[in-house]
């Protein structure tokens, strides 16, 4: 006759079983948080990168020498003559 319990030594390899699967799951997921870090690092990169560009450009953009050449080449903007100043 067979004994209506578990015997406790069939648990063993159950756990083991268990406990195996917990951790495939889990290096699972740290694999894939690692991909996920590079690609967050990877787009910092180039967030950086264009933000650097951009400042660069900007700087370029609003040199005096290339505002006043602007001014007097396109605008039709001069320095104001001595009588043009108010002086107070």
């Amino acid at each position: 006759m067979m004994t209506a319990y578990v015997k406790p030594w069939l648990l063993v390899p159950a756990a083991a079983g268990v406990l195996a699967a917990g951790q495939i799951w889990m290096s699972h997921l740290r694999y894939e948080l690692s991909l996920e870090s590079q690609q967050v690092n990877k787009e910092q990169q180039e967030t950086l990168k264009q933000a650097s560009t951009l400042r660069l450009e900007l700087a370029s953009l609003t040199r005096p020498e290339r505002l006043r050449k602007i001014a007097q080449e396109e605008l039709d903007m001069a320095p104001p003559k001595p009588m043009q100043v108010v002086h107070q």
